[in-house]
């Protein structure tokens, strides 16, 4: 393999996992040895499809109390990778969605880190993660990579990869 650990960021739709996550979670297995997910509210009740789908483990926020997505998940996330909590990943990966968007956009930020938006394939490049993102009306890819130093964040367009199971145990969960 190539890198030693990307996030992606989980979504949910009521009691499922949303698509969007389980297409990043097999595109994130190709690249890295370990994939793990942080995703906002009770992790738990999604663990099974998540580790189904090749996740290690899973980090939530807890409750949100109604609270939005984005301010919550980007400063847990900042938190554990500047704390030392865990191991940084070398990438995080979200979907092109709202609340994608909205957490990528205020992680950014937080880490003072470049994002790559409409990422439509992930390759890598000896240790770096390069994205692939259509120009001219998708009759050209460019290729990506952030140069900073720090963990990359892309964000994915939906069916970019496609979601499949690896008949893997539930996930291990933490808050």
């Amino acid at each position: 393999m190539g890198l030693d650990k990307i996030w992606v960021f989980g979504e949910a739709n009521g009691d499922a996992v949303a698509s969007i996550t389980l297409e990043m979670l097999a595109g994130a297995r190709d690249l890295a040895d370990t994939v793990e997910v942080f995703m906002a509210g009770d992790g738990d009740e999604y663990a099974q499809e998540l580790g189904e789908h090749g996740a290690d483990v899973v980090y939530s926020t807890g409750d949100l109390d109604g609270a939005l997505q984005g301010v919550a998940v980007a400063s847990a996330v900042a938190a554990a990778i500047e704390g030392g909590d865990v191991d940084a990943p070398d990438a995080f990966l979200l979907g092109t969605t709202q609340d994608g968007r909205d957490v990528a956009g205020r992680l950014a930020v937080k880490l003072d880190t470049p994002v790559i938006t409409n990422v439509v394939a992930l390759e890598l490049d000896g240790d770096q993660l390069v994205g692939s993102e259509p120009v001219f009306g998708g009759t050209t890819d460019v290729k990506t990579k952030n140069t900073s130093g720090k963990s990359g964040i892309f964000l994915v367009r939906p069916k970019s990869f496609e979601a499949e199971g690896v008949d893997g145990a539930e996930a291990d969960t933490e808050d």
